[in-house]
């Protein structure tokens, strides 16, 4: 049937977009000063809290929907995530509270979304395609929301936010979710490999909040990614060969953030596609196995970083690098490197929203804070432009980057063992 073929797909495409949107739509615009003013709740309202925090609630959500009755379990856990994030709208909680209440709800969703997906190939391509979508495209599609207020979060007074997902559709994503819970197979949950991400979540947090948050020395920030990456590879060996290399893509893909776009209003069509780059990458991925240009061009894409720029200028080849190459690598390895178990098909695409060493923290020129970027009201920004950290930043990023390359080579199947009709949707 249709429903059965395509279903999973639809319901894991949006599960996972609805979930990464909501992450990063619940961060405030004052993140960096709390953490660097010493607030004890700075630790908390940070994006290395919130990915984090989804990463152990999608593994102990998984966990608990294997121990009984697995799809009513699920389609369950479905109505609940999607409540979580709902919440904001109808209780008066402080903004920075709601940063922690979207992680629960989110990482609900994807553990969801990873029940229903099991591993099998096309769903958790779905899964990818929806967490890394709204990672690369929230700044080309938040605007659109128009502006939202109380995302402020130096003040534990309780207020209304508006919920980071509009409540009609989350009510679509929860029906989906539910509906493909209930008819999808139940296919057994490897405990190790549940634990296993669920500790590296952990000491992600750890490494990021002692050795490599905003405040950090360069020295430190390099330490804590030395770390970050060492315990990563780690875990990859414990998992099976290909879920290990999945997670070593998940590292991958944290690193490349180390540079991002902003949007603005005239970005329609790039974002439009850049998008369709994107999907066509992950199903050419999911038939050729092109894993290792893949990861080398991200690796290419990722050094642009470094071409020099002065205030007046724009990076225009690592923006055009990014707006094109970057979505046709990020599809390419998502399709090529798919895992066989539920918990690394789930997991690994979050991976960039719980390593926020590279997109969050890298080391940057002094900050300094303005009500204003100092340009004129009719200043007329690019189209597209890269931020690019210090050097050091992007020239860390690209050697992760590399190491990925050479840690994800060896044996492994044939790509054609893979992509079989057992393991399409």
């Amino acid at each position: 049937m249709i429903a059965d073929r395509y279903g999973p797909v639809a319901a894991t495409v949006c599960g996972g977009f609805v979930a990464g949107h909501s992450i990063r739509e619940s961060l405030g615009q004052d993140s960096f000063h709390i953490e660097s003013s010493g607030k004890w709740y700075g630790a908390f309202v940070t994006a290395q809290w919130a990915g984090s925090l989804a990463v152990m609630a999608a593994v102990v959500v998984l966990a608990a929907i294997h121990r009984r009755r697995p799809r009513v379990s699920a389609a369950v856990a479905a109505t609940l995530g999607a409540v979580v994030i709902a919440l904001p709208s109808f209780v008066p909680i402080a903004s920075n509270q709601a940063v922690t209440t979207n992680a629960l709800g989110s990482g609900v969703l994807v553990g969801v979304c990873g029940f229903i997906a099991a591993g099998r190939g096309f769903p958790s391509a779905g899964i990818a395609a929806g967490l890394l979508g709204s990672m690369l495209f929230y700044s080309a599609i938040s605007p659109l929301r128009g502006p939202r207020e109380g995302r402020w979060m130096d003040s534990l007074a309780p207020q209304y936010v508006e919920s980071t997902v509009p409540l009609l559709v989350l009510l679509v994503t929860a029906a989906l979710l539910v509906t493909m819970t209930l008819r999808s197979p139940v296919i057994g949950l490897e405990a190790s490999d549940a634990a296993v991400v669920g500790v590296l979540a952990l000491v992600y947090l750890i490494v990021y909040t002692y050795l490599g948050n905003t405040a950090s020395t360069m020295r430190m920030w390099i330490f804590a990614v030395a770390i970050a990456v060492a315990l990563t590879y780690a875990a990859a060996l414990k998992l099976d060969g290909r879920d290990g290399r999945y997670l070593m893509l998940g590292l991958a893909i944290a690193a490349s953030g180390v540079n991002s776009l902003a949007w603005s209003d005239a970005s329609w069509w790039v974002f439009a596609v850049a998008a369709v780059l994107f999907v066509g990458a992950i199903r050419v991925g999911l038939h050729r196995d092109l894993s290792t240009l893949a990861l080398v061009v991200l690796a290419v894409v990722t050094a642009t970083g470094l071409i020099a720029m002065d205030n007046s200028a724009v990076n225009v080849v690592g923006t055009v690098a990014y707006c094109t190459l970057y979505p046709v690598a990020l599809g390419l390895a998502v399709g090529s490197m798919q895992p066989v178990r539920a918990v690394a098909s789930s997991i690994t695409p979050l991976i960039p929203f719980a390593l926020t060493l590279f997109w969050v923290s890298a080391p940057v020129p002094p900050r300094e804070f303005f009500w204003t970027d100092g340009t004129s009201d009719d200043h007329e920004r690019p189209i597209v432009s890269l931020y690019s950290p210090l050097p050091v930043g992007v020239v860390t990023a690209v050697i992760v980057v590399a190491a990925c390359i050479f840690a994800t080579r060896g044996d492994r199947p044939e790509h054609h063992d893979r992509v079989s009709e057992s393991s399409g949707p």
